[in-house]
Protein backbone atom coordinates (compact mmCIF):
# COMPACT_ATOMS: atom_id res chain seq x y z
CA UNK A 1 0.00 0.00 0.00
CA UNK A 2 1.00 3.62 -0.86
CA UNK A 3 0.81 6.44 2.01
CA UNK A 4 -0.89 9.07 -0.22
CA UNK A 5 -0.42 11.43 2.29
CA UNK A 6 3.59 11.21 1.18
CA UNK A 7 3.22 10.45 -2.49
CA UNK A 8 4.11 13.94 -4.44
CA UNK A 9 5.54 15.05 -7.87
CA UNK A 10 6.99 18.55 -7.79
CA UNK A 11 8.89 20.30 -10.42
CA UNK A 12 12.85 20.45 -9.97
CA UNK A 13 14.60 23.94 -10.85
CA UNK A 14 15.45 22.61 -14.40
CA UNK A 15 11.97 21.10 -14.99
CA UNK A 16 11.85 17.89 -14.51
CA UNK A 17 9.91 15.61 -12.12
CA UNK A 18 11.11 14.92 -8.53
CA UNK A 19 8.21 11.83 -7.62
CA UNK A 20 8.64 10.87 -3.94
CA UNK A 21 6.62 8.37 -2.07
CA UNK A 22 5.79 6.21 0.91
CA UNK A 23 5.14 2.28 1.21
CA UNK A 24 4.09 0.13 3.88
CA UNK A 25 6.12 -2.55 2.45
CA UNK A 26 9.74 -0.67 2.66
CA UNK A 27 12.22 -1.98 0.02
CA UNK A 28 9.90 -2.71 -2.42
CA UNK A 29 10.40 -2.19 -6.06
CA UNK A 30 8.55 0.68 -7.72
CA UNK A 31 8.07 0.76 -11.42
CA UNK A 32 7.05 4.53 -12.62
CA UNK A 33 5.29 5.07 -16.07
CA UNK A 34 4.42 8.34 -17.74
CA UNK A 35 1.58 9.58 -19.91
CA UNK A 36 0.23 12.66 -21.32
CA UNK A 37 -3.20 11.25 -21.12
CA UNK A 38 -4.42 10.28 -17.23
CA UNK A 39 -7.30 8.35 -18.85
CA UNK A 40 -4.90 5.75 -20.16
CA UNK A 41 -4.07 4.82 -16.15
CA UNK A 42 -7.57 4.78 -15.25
CA UNK A 43 -8.77 2.51 -17.70
CA UNK A 44 -6.79 0.31 -17.08
CA UNK A 45 -4.83 0.46 -20.43
CA UNK A 46 -1.69 -1.49 -20.55
CA UNK A 47 0.84 1.42 -19.27
CA UNK A 48 3.71 0.25 -21.38
CA UNK A 49 7.19 0.53 -20.24
CA UNK A 50 8.12 2.33 -16.76
CA UNK A 51 10.58 4.97 -17.18
CA UNK A 52 11.94 4.23 -14.07
CA UNK A 53 12.48 0.98 -11.69
CA UNK A 54 13.61 1.91 -8.23
CA UNK A 55 13.53 0.67 -4.11
CA UNK A 56 14.16 4.07 -3.36
CA UNK A 57 11.10 5.65 -2.82
CA UNK A 58 11.99 8.69 -4.70
CA UNK A 59 13.12 9.43 -8.17
CA UNK A 60 14.53 12.14 -10.53
CA UNK A 61 12.11 12.14 -14.30
CA UNK A 62 13.50 14.01 -17.13
CA UNK A 63 10.80 16.09 -18.52
CA UNK A 64 10.12 15.41 -22.20
CA UNK A 65 8.37 18.28 -22.28
CA UNK A 66 7.91 20.99 -20.46
CA UNK A 67 4.56 22.30 -22.06
CA UNK A 68 3.07 19.40 -21.50
CA UNK A 69 0.89 18.04 -18.68
CA UNK A 70 2.67 14.56 -17.63
CA UNK A 71 0.75 11.89 -15.28
CA UNK A 72 2.94 9.33 -13.82
CA UNK A 73 1.54 5.23 -12.77
CA UNK A 74 3.48 4.29 -9.77
CA UNK A 75 3.11 0.44 -9.56
CA UNK A 76 4.67 -1.78 -6.73
CA UNK A 77 5.91 -5.72 -7.31
CA UNK A 78 2.46 -6.46 -5.02
CA UNK A 79 0.34 -5.09 -7.67
CA UNK A 80 -1.17 -1.81 -5.65
CA UNK A 81 -0.87 0.82 -7.91
CA UNK A 82 -1.30 4.99 -7.48
CA UNK A 83 -2.00 7.65 -10.01
CA UNK A 84 0.26 10.67 -9.41
CA UNK A 85 0.42 14.24 -10.92
CA UNK A 86 1.84 17.32 -10.18
CA UNK A 87 -0.86 19.69 -7.63
CA UNK A 88 0.60 23.18 -8.77
CA UNK A 89 0.21 23.34 -12.76
CA UNK A 90 3.18 25.92 -13.36
CA UNK A 91 2.16 28.96 -15.28
CA UNK A 92 3.63 32.51 -15.20
CA UNK A 93 0.78 34.22 -14.79
CA UNK A 94 -1.50 32.18 -12.31
CA UNK A 95 0.82 30.83 -9.58
CA UNK A 96 -2.31 29.81 -7.87
CA UNK A 97 -3.38 27.28 -10.30
CA UNK A 98 -3.67 23.53 -9.29
CA UNK A 99 -5.35 20.48 -9.82
CA UNK A 100 -7.60 18.75 -7.15
CA UNK A 101 -6.70 15.24 -7.96
CA UNK A 102 -5.27 12.81 -5.84
CA UNK A 103 -7.34 12.75 -2.87
CA UNK A 104 -8.53 10.33 -0.87
CA UNK A 105 -12.61 9.99 0.13
CA UNK A 106 -14.19 8.06 3.08
CA UNK A 107 -15.04 5.73 1.08
CA UNK A 108 -11.65 5.02 -0.15
CA UNK A 109 -12.01 6.36 -3.54
CA UNK A 110 -10.01 8.66 -5.16
CA UNK A 111 -10.09 12.10 -7.36
CA UNK A 112 -9.22 11.92 -10.53
CA UNK A 113 -6.07 13.91 -11.72
CA UNK A 114 -6.61 16.32 -14.31
CA UNK A 115 -10.49 16.68 -14.14
CA UNK A 116 -11.20 19.63 -11.44
CA UNK A 117 -8.75 22.88 -11.38
CA UNK A 118 -8.83 26.03 -9.10
CA UNK A 119 -7.43 28.84 -9.70
CA UNK A 120 -6.69 32.83 -9.76
CA UNK A 121 -7.22 35.47 -12.30
CA UNK A 122 -6.52 34.23 -15.86
CA UNK A 123 -6.27 37.88 -17.15
CA UNK A 124 -2.26 38.21 -16.66
CA UNK A 125 -1.18 34.87 -18.52
CA UNK A 126 1.27 34.46 -20.92
CA UNK A 127 0.99 33.25 -24.48
CA UNK A 128 2.81 30.30 -23.45
CA UNK A 129 1.10 30.22 -20.52
CA UNK A 130 -2.74 29.96 -22.56
CA UNK A 131 -0.69 27.14 -24.70
CA UNK A 132 -0.44 25.01 -21.31
CA UNK A 133 -4.12 25.48 -20.21
CA UNK A 134 -5.42 24.91 -23.42
CA UNK A 135 -3.37 21.58 -23.85
CA UNK A 136 -5.48 21.06 -20.61
CA UNK A 137 -8.90 20.52 -22.52
CA UNK A 138 -11.05 22.55 -20.25
CA UNK A 139 -15.03 22.22 -21.43
CA UNK A 140 -16.21 24.70 -18.24
CA UNK A 141 -14.72 27.80 -16.36
CA UNK A 142 -16.65 28.88 -13.93
CA UNK A 143 -15.63 32.53 -12.51
CA UNK A 144 -16.65 33.63 -9.24
CA UNK A 145 -15.46 37.39 -9.48
CA UNK A 146 -18.37 40.17 -9.61
CA UNK A 147 -18.79 42.01 -12.60
CA UNK A 148 -16.64 45.19 -12.52
CA UNK A 149 -13.73 42.41 -11.69
CA UNK A 150 -15.06 40.80 -14.90
CA UNK A 151 -14.50 43.60 -16.84
CA UNK A 152 -11.32 45.08 -15.73
CA UNK A 153 -9.49 41.73 -16.10
CA UNK A 154 -10.99 39.48 -18.21
CA UNK A 155 -10.38 35.89 -18.74
CA UNK A 156 -8.20 35.27 -21.73
CA UNK A 157 -7.18 31.63 -23.06
CA UNK A 158 -6.33 32.56 -26.08
CA UNK A 159 -7.90 31.70 -29.64
CA UNK A 160 -9.11 28.75 -30.60
CA UNK A 161 -9.91 27.42 -27.11
CA UNK A 162 -12.79 26.33 -26.72
CA UNK A 163 -15.49 26.45 -23.78
CA UNK A 164 -18.59 26.96 -21.45
CA UNK A 165 -17.17 30.47 -19.39
CA UNK A 166 -19.96 30.92 -16.60
CA UNK A 167 -20.23 34.23 -15.02
CA UNK A 168 -21.08 33.15 -11.05
CA UNK A 169 -20.69 36.33 -9.19
CA UNK A 170 -20.54 35.86 -5.68
CA UNK A 171 -20.76 38.69 -3.62
CA UNK A 172 -20.57 37.63 -0.08
CA UNK A 173 -22.97 40.93 2.22
CA UNK A 174 -19.78 41.97 4.56
CA UNK A 175 -17.90 42.08 1.00
CA UNK A 176 -19.75 44.13 -0.72
CA UNK A 177 -18.80 47.33 -0.13
CA UNK A 178 -15.04 46.05 0.84
CA UNK A 179 -14.98 45.17 -3.06
CA UNK A 180 -15.99 48.76 -4.54
CA UNK A 181 -14.11 50.38 -2.07
CA UNK A 182 -11.01 48.30 -3.25
CA UNK A 183 -11.31 49.78 -6.59
CA UNK A 184 -10.97 53.32 -5.61
CA UNK A 185 -7.91 52.13 -3.50
CA UNK A 186 -9.70 52.15 -0.06
CA UNK A 187 -9.60 49.43 2.53
CA UNK A 188 -11.87 49.46 5.47
CA UNK A 189 -11.28 46.47 7.67
CA UNK A 190 -10.86 47.27 11.61
CA UNK A 191 -10.31 42.83 12.19
CA UNK A 192 -8.77 41.45 9.78
CA UNK A 193 -9.92 37.94 11.06
CA UNK A 194 -13.72 38.98 12.22
CA UNK A 195 -14.18 39.61 8.39
CA UNK A 196 -13.21 36.80 6.92
CA UNK A 197 -14.85 34.89 9.23
CA UNK A 198 -18.19 37.11 8.27
CA UNK A 199 -17.34 36.62 4.32
CA UNK A 200 -16.66 32.39 4.77
CA UNK A 201 -20.14 32.45 6.93
CA UNK A 202 -22.03 34.91 4.63
CA UNK A 203 -21.00 31.79 1.51
CA UNK A 204 -23.67 29.85 3.69
CA UNK A 205 -25.96 32.47 4.59
CA UNK A 206 -26.45 34.24 0.82
CA UNK A 207 -24.24 32.76 -1.87
CA UNK A 208 -25.09 28.97 -2.28
CA UNK A 209 -27.79 29.53 -5.12
CA UNK A 210 -24.34 30.22 -7.32
CA UNK A 211 -22.72 27.52 -6.07
CA UNK A 212 -25.76 25.63 -7.01
CA UNK A 213 -25.59 26.96 -10.36
CA UNK A 214 -22.00 25.78 -9.96
CA UNK A 215 -23.27 21.81 -9.43
CA UNK A 216 -25.79 21.66 -12.28
CA UNK A 217 -22.82 22.83 -14.80
CA UNK A 218 -21.00 20.43 -13.44
CA UNK A 219 -23.48 17.76 -13.98
CA UNK A 220 -23.61 18.81 -17.81
CA UNK A 221 -19.90 18.49 -18.34
CA UNK A 222 -17.58 15.47 -18.76
CA UNK A 223 -14.75 17.17 -19.24
CA UNK A 224 -11.88 19.11 -17.23
CA UNK A 225 -13.68 22.14 -15.45
CA UNK A 226 -12.00 24.97 -13.70
CA UNK A 227 -12.73 27.30 -11.23
CA UNK A 228 -11.23 30.55 -10.52
CA UNK A 229 -12.20 34.07 -8.78
CA UNK A 230 -9.27 37.27 -8.06
CA UNK A 231 -7.06 35.40 -6.02
CA UNK A 232 -8.61 32.05 -5.96
CA UNK A 233 -8.37 31.54 -2.27
CA UNK A 234 -11.76 32.51 -1.03
CA UNK A 235 -14.42 32.50 -3.25
CA UNK A 236 -12.68 29.22 -5.17
CA UNK A 237 -11.86 28.29 -1.91
CA UNK A 238 -15.76 27.93 -0.51
CA UNK A 239 -16.13 26.20 -4.20
CA UNK A 240 -13.38 23.76 -4.22
CA UNK A 241 -14.62 22.87 -0.68
CA UNK A 242 -18.24 21.98 -1.84
CA UNK A 243 -17.05 19.75 -4.19
CA UNK A 244 -14.42 18.23 -2.61
CA UNK A 245 -17.08 17.51 0.81
CA UNK A 246 -19.64 16.24 -2.04
CA UNK A 247 -17.62 13.93 -3.75
CA UNK A 248 -17.08 12.63 0.27
CA UNK A 249 -13.48 14.16 0.57
CA UNK A 250 -12.94 14.21 4.49
CA UNK A 251 -13.08 17.79 5.97
CA UNK A 252 -9.33 17.47 7.32
CA UNK A 253 -8.29 16.99 3.83
CA UNK A 254 -10.74 19.79 2.37
CA UNK A 255 -8.97 21.99 4.67
CA UNK A 256 -5.42 20.90 4.54
CA UNK A 257 -6.30 21.60 0.46
CA UNK A 258 -7.79 25.46 1.22
CA UNK A 259 -4.40 26.05 3.07
CA UNK A 260 -2.13 25.78 0.09
CA UNK A 261 -2.83 28.88 -1.12
CA UNK A 262 -0.81 30.40 1.29
CA UNK A 263 2.33 28.21 -0.58
CA UNK A 264 1.67 28.54 -3.65
CA UNK A 265 0.53 32.29 -3.80
CA UNK A 266 3.06 34.42 -4.04
CA UNK A 267 1.88 36.16 -0.83
CA UNK A 268 5.12 38.61 0.00
CA UNK A 269 5.53 39.66 -3.39
CA UNK A 270 2.20 40.04 -3.85
CA UNK A 271 1.99 42.51 -0.53
CA UNK A 272 5.00 44.39 -2.03
CA UNK A 273 3.07 45.06 -5.47
CA UNK A 274 0.20 46.40 -3.79
CA UNK A 275 2.09 48.53 -0.83
CA UNK A 276 1.09 52.22 -0.56
CA UNK A 277 -1.85 51.97 -3.26
CA UNK A 278 -4.57 51.78 -0.77
CA UNK A 279 -5.33 54.17 1.85
CA UNK A 280 -7.67 53.77 4.78
CA UNK A 281 -10.74 55.56 5.79
CA UNK A 282 -8.04 58.57 7.09
CA UNK A 283 -6.20 58.71 3.90
CA UNK A 284 -3.27 57.05 5.53
CA UNK A 285 -1.48 53.81 4.26
CA UNK A 286 -2.76 50.56 4.57
CA UNK A 287 0.04 48.64 6.36
CA UNK A 288 1.95 45.57 5.31
CA UNK A 289 0.60 43.59 7.88
CA UNK A 290 -3.01 43.97 6.93
CA UNK A 291 -2.45 43.35 3.39
CA UNK A 292 -0.81 40.11 4.40
CA UNK A 293 -3.61 39.02 6.48
CA UNK A 294 -5.75 40.03 3.42
CA UNK A 295 -4.01 38.16 0.93
CA UNK A 296 -3.44 34.94 3.11
CA UNK A 297 -5.90 31.92 4.46
CA UNK A 298 -6.32 30.24 7.52
CA UNK A 299 -8.04 26.93 8.03
CA UNK A 300 -10.59 28.77 10.91
CA UNK A 301 -12.05 30.73 8.00
CA UNK A 302 -12.98 27.59 5.45
CA UNK A 303 -14.07 25.75 8.76
CA UNK A 304 -16.93 28.65 9.54
CA UNK A 305 -18.42 27.94 6.72
CA UNK A 306 -19.04 23.67 7.97
CA UNK A 307 -19.99 25.05 11.05
CA UNK A 308 -22.65 27.44 9.20
CA UNK A 309 -23.73 24.54 6.95
CA UNK A 310 -24.42 22.14 10.81
CA UNK A 311 -25.78 24.93 11.93
CA UNK A 312 -28.85 25.91 9.62
CA UNK A 313 -29.02 22.28 8.03
CA UNK A 314 -30.30 19.04 9.38
CA UNK A 315 -27.74 16.46 7.53
CA UNK A 316 -25.49 16.83 4.92
CA UNK A 317 -28.06 14.71 2.51
CA UNK A 318 -30.58 17.68 3.75
CA UNK A 319 -28.10 20.51 2.86
CA UNK A 320 -27.03 18.51 -0.43
CA UNK A 321 -30.54 18.29 -1.43
CA UNK A 322 -32.14 22.19 -0.16
CA UNK A 323 -29.35 24.23 -0.90
CA UNK A 324 -27.26 22.63 -3.50
CA UNK A 325 -30.14 20.75 -5.21
CA UNK A 326 -28.19 17.48 -5.29
CA UNK A 327 -30.47 14.48 -4.79
CA UNK A 328 -28.37 11.28 -4.81
CA UNK A 329 -29.09 10.00 -8.46
CA UNK A 330 -27.03 14.01 -9.19
CA UNK A 331 -23.80 12.96 -6.59
CA UNK A 332 -23.47 9.07 -7.48
CA UNK A 333 -23.37 10.80 -10.85
CA UNK A 334 -20.41 13.50 -9.74
CA UNK A 335 -18.79 10.60 -7.90
CA UNK A 336 -18.70 8.30 -10.67
CA UNK A 337 -17.31 10.73 -12.76
CA UNK A 338 -14.48 12.05 -10.90
CA UNK A 339 -13.50 9.48 -8.64
CA UNK A 340 -12.28 6.25 -9.10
Amino acid sequence: MFDLSACHVERTPRQDYQVTWHSLHPGQRVSIYMSEDAEQFYRGDPPGTPVVETTTEQAVIANPDVHVRHYFYLLSEHGEGVVLAERQFPLQGAPNFRDLGGYETEEGGRLKWGRLYRSSKLSGLSEEDMARVRRLGLTLVCDFRQAVEQELDPTNLGEGHTHLLASLPVSPGSSRNFIENLHNGIILVDNVSDFMLDINRDFVHSQLPRYAEMFQLLLTREHPVLLHCASGKDRTGFGSALILDVLGVPENTIVEDYMLTNRYLPIDDEVARLAGQFADQTGASVSDELLRSLMEVRPEYIRACFEEIRKRFESKEHFYASALNLDAAGIRQLRDRYLH
